[in-house]
Order: structure tokens, then C-alpha cells, then sequence
């Protein structure tokens, strides 16, 4: 083999590694905005709900944003999992 033909299958190694890192930050960002807008969607969701039915859920209208967002109560032994 050439040295130009080593070169250019190292920047092909080079590029396809660069070009699968870009698609893992994007898959990383969609997942993280997919995420922003679900833990929004159950806030409002919860938030709309009577305080006696968030007692039955075994939550305060306080914990609501700490649940959306954790999805346990934390450090307590509550029902959320």
C-alpha cells in the first residue's frame, strides 16, 4: 500500500469516528429534550389534579415539580418509584 492510500483510509477511519460521535450528541440532546417536555407535560398534568386526589397518589401539591422530575420523593419511603 501507498502512503497516500494509508492516508486516506486514516482520514476515512477518522471522519467515520467523528461523524458517529456527532450523531451521539445528537441522539444525547433529542433524548434530553424529549425528557424536558415529558417531565413538563406530567407537571401540568399534576398540577390540574384536586389536592385530595394527590394525597391518594401519596403526594403534596408541593412535591410536585420533585417527582416530575426525580420520579421519587427523595430520601423518603413514599409509593413513587
Amino acid at each position: 500500500m501507498t502512503i497516500l492510500v494509508q492516508e486516506r483510509a486514516a482520514s476515512r477511519s477518522v471522519l467515520r469516528r467523528a461523524f458517529a460521535v456527532a450523531i451521539d450528541i445528537c441522539h444525547a440532546g433529542g433524548s434530553f429534550l424529549a425528557r424536558i417536555i415529558r417531565i413538563r407535560r406530567d407537571r401540568a398534568l399534576l398540577d390540574e389534579l384536586p389536592d385530595y386526589l394527590l394525597r391518594d397518589i401519596g403526594i403534596d401539591r408541593s412535591e410536585i415539580s420533585l417527582v416530575t422530575w426525580f420520579g421519587s420523593k427523595a430520601g423518603s419511603d413514599g409509593p413513587w418509584i
